[in-house]
């Protein structure tokens, strides 16, 4: 028997190394290709654990894994699958022959599968005849020719059936255990091991009592072979088998799916989520959403970027992916929004770095006029001159439009496409309202600006794979400027009584409303984080009750005392010098007045001289001469303030006192248009009904009676320096004469185009 057994292994030998001659230079690469398309994708967070899993195109959890193959795990699968699996070569000749003598001697079939044949039949499966095991011990023979025995194992493991719907070890360690395969103990690294050998058999639903009996026959064989004690037989054999299968753990659904989409040819992606910090926050967010949703305001959405690194550690698209009703599967990160007033602190940076204005400067908060434009405080309220930090502080719009105008509304609209790569080329479809928020951004958008803000000017796209290529960064802001802006916006008052939380953790934030209260913002930053918020509702509609300060900052600061704190403050750059300026109007000191010292960024473009000082020639009395007065010869210079003609008017109608403002000679003009300025165009959009109503402005600053005329036609007299006429296209003249006889006129058009 023994002879015919032998005779029998040298034929299969002869016979296999004759035929597989002619199969076995095919490219077996081509069986990475294979299996790759089978796996799930799956995102894992910054440390490695799995955040989300799809099921692939045969709607399986089949994960892939490119770790090193646990050990425990690697020796039952050797042990009970192929003991000999280190050292044939892809083939158990004496078990195959062994298989062919049984079935022909007594008809009972035997297995003589190694792992790599296994490994092979799941390459390209087919039914179990002679001639398919032959084909599957050529195959195996390719596997072993370009693999190692590790990665055998690997692709084995990795694609092994582990009943219903799951395949793969990294999945089962996961869905049966709830734990990475790294954690496996003896029991269930077995139990993993047995399972592919019958998975239509048994499983953890049915024959149950079948799959313990295997597991343990294997466990009690590693105890005879010495790959465990007696003690952890004994504690292994006593494991309970799992009964249920468990979920994948699922988190920042939003990010998960984008991910999977923008890297489809991936099967594994490592994000920069920070899961415990993701988990803890969408619970904040969800709970803070119920509060929401009783004013009426439904969606609510959270960026959190590690300033250090730019990677996005929390991203919560809505208050809830699965709130089907209010739209939770909606992305609120990358939806285009009106910002409100949250670009207002990359002007003043711009500012500063362009020498028109330092955070003490002063400038005008008073009614203003801009052809179609005439913007308001959110209050509806003026305070004269205001400081530049002050505007920041308190988010007034009047300043901020005007401070756009001086820096020019183009040159504006192009740094922030420089630095967001937007499509849009118009800057023309914004005008000055651009700085309150008419043209639409992502919370993408703003926590890039506002990273890069946190980072001295340093702008880089945000990161959300972890092993993504490194950019470059590009300064687009000094860090003195980046280092003033963020200082000033420490100061906004934080809804509420929370002067000991400012004090212990102060955070530089802006909030933002946008018009018709659509949308509510806060964006906060510290040296290590910045947050961006979003509330309001993503069907698009107002809603009263919705504000940036309330609605979203409340939420912002509820994340921020979770959030861990190692630096208190922003470090103060050296680039910072102290600078002399005026300390009326806080402009660079050119004359004598009483000055004081800011600082200053010493690379920004040099602090302009005050515009609202003017040198005059004043008599022996002090009154304001020129060259045509006879006593000019004896003149004496003084410097005076010179406020803008809308300013002193400002001053002149809440009764507050400019004599130190102009002198007596000043008030020989005291009439003057405000608005419309001379010449000017004013246009009539195309869906209005052909007339334009327009607020005619006058500085009266005597309180004199006005005579107004329209087109030389006289149409009434008061002492109001405000009318409202309703207009059609044309061209027309206004005219008024005071009761002293002072005349003003202005000429203006109204057009469609």
């Amino acid at each position: 028997m023994k002879i015919l057994f032998k005779m029998a292994l040298l034929v299969i030998v002869i016979i296999f190394i004759f035929t597989c001659g002619f199969y076995i230079n095919f490219d077996a690469k081509s069986a990475e290709k294979i299996f790759e398309d089978r796996y799930s994708v799956s995102v894992l967070d910054n440390k490695g654990s799995i955040i989300g899993v799809h099921l692939n195109k045969n709607e399986q959890w089949h994960l892939k894994s490119s770790e090193k193959i646990p050990e425990k795990l690697r020796i039952a699968v050797t042990v009970f699958e192929d003991k000999n699996f280190y050292s044939h070569s892809g083939i158990d000749f004496f078990a195959v022959t062994r298989a062919f003598y049984n079935n022909f001697k007594d008809g009972r079939r035997t297995g003589a599968s190694t792992i790599t044949m296994q490994a092979a039949k799941m390459l390209e499966p087919k039914k179990r005849t002679y001639l398919n095991k032959y084909l599957e011990m050529i195959q195996a023979l390719k596997l072993e020719r370009y693999f190692t025995k590790d990665e055998i194992l690997r692709m084995y493991l990795n694609n092994a059936p582990y009943g219903g719907n799951v395949v793969g070890y990294k999945t089962a360690s996961y869905m049966y255990f709830q734990k990475s395969p790294q954690e496996l103990t003896w029991g269930e690294a077995s139990l993993l091991a047995v399972l592919p050998n019958s998975p239509g058999l048994m499983s953890i639903d049915r024959n149950r009592e079948k799959l313990i009996e295997k597991r343990n026959n294997l466990l009690k064989k590693l105890y005879e072979k010495k790959y465990i004690s007696e003690k952890q037989f004994s504690i292994s054999i006593k494991e309970p088998v799992p009964e249920k299968k468990y979920a994948f753990k699922s988190i920042a659904h939003h990010l998960v799916r984008r991910l999977i989409n923008e890297n489809q040819e991936e099967k594994i992606i490592k994000s920069t989520i920070n899961s415990e910090l993701q988990e803890e926050v969408e619970e904040i967010v969800e709970d803070y959403s119920e509060f929401l949703k009783l004013q009426g305001i439904k969606n609510a959405a959270v960026l959190i970027i590690n300033n250090k690194n730019y990677e996005a550690e929390v991203y919560i698209g809505s208050q809830n992916f699965y709130d089907f009703e209010n739209n939770g599967q909606v992305d609120g990160i990358t939806a285009l929004r009106s910002t409100g007033s949250l670009l207002k602190p990359f002007l003043y940076a711009k500012i500063i770095d362009d020498g028109k204005a330092a955070p003490q400067s002063k400038i005008p908060d008073v009614p203003l006029y801009f052809s179609n434009f005439t913007p308001q405080n959110a209050d509806k309220k003026y305070r004269g001159m205001v400081e530049m930090q002050d505007a920041l502080i308190k988010s007034l719009n009047i300043p901020f439009v005007h401070l756009l105008k001086e820096y020019g509304e183009e040159r504006f609209f192009y740094f922030l496409k420089e630095i967001l790569g937007f499509n849009d080329s118009d800057p023309s479809k914004y005008g000055l309202s651009l700085i309150l928020g008419t043209k639409e951004f992502s919370m993408e958008n703003m926590g890039k600006l506002y990273a890069g803000l946190a980072n001295y000017g340093k702008f880089r796209n945000i990161k959300y794979i972890k092993e993504s290529q490194k950019e470059n960064t590009e300064n687009f802001i000094t860090e003195g400027a980046s280092y003033l802006t963020l200082e000033a916006m420490k100061k906004l008052e934080r809804p509420g009584m929370e002067r000991l939380y400012k004090e212990k953790n102060p955070v530089s934030w802006k909030t933002g409303t946008s018009n018709g209260r659509r949308d509510g913002w806060a964006a906060g930053v510290t040296p290590e984080y910045t947050v961006i918020v979003w509330t309001g509702n993503f069907t698009g509609e107002g809603n009263p009750n919705l504000t940036g300060v309330y609605s979203a900052g409340n939420l912002m600061f509820d994340i921020l005392k979770i959030l861990p704190r190692k630096e208190r403050e922003f470090r103060k750059p050296y680039s910072l010098k102290k600078i002399k300026i005026d300390a009326e109007t806080g402009y660079r000191l050119k004359y004598d007045v009483p000055w004081e010292e800011i600082y200053y960024p010493e690379d920004a473009v040099p602090l302009r001289v005050s515009p609202y000082y003017k040198k005059i020639y004043i008599n022996k009395k002090g009154e304001e001469i020129d060259s045509r007065d006879s006593s000019f010869q004896e003149r004496r210079e003084k410097i005076i303030l010179n406020y803008p003609t809308e300013v002193i008017n400002y001053f002149v109608k809440e009764n507050l006192d400019v004599s130190n403002i102009f002198n007596r000679k000043f008030l020989e003009k005291s009439l003057k248009f405000i608005y419309p300025s001379n010449n000017l165009k004013i246009i009539i959009p195309k869906d209005f009904d052909g007339e334009k109503s327009i607020i005619v402005k006058i500085a009266n600053l005597k309180n004199q009676e006005l005579y107004w005329y329209i087109n030389k036609e006289y149409i009434g007299k008061d002492f109001d320096g405000e009318k409202k006429f309703n207009l059609k296209k044309g061209k027309y003249e206004i005219k008024v004469v005071s009761s002293e006889g002072e005349t003003a006129k202005v000429n203006f058009e109204i057009t469609d185009k």
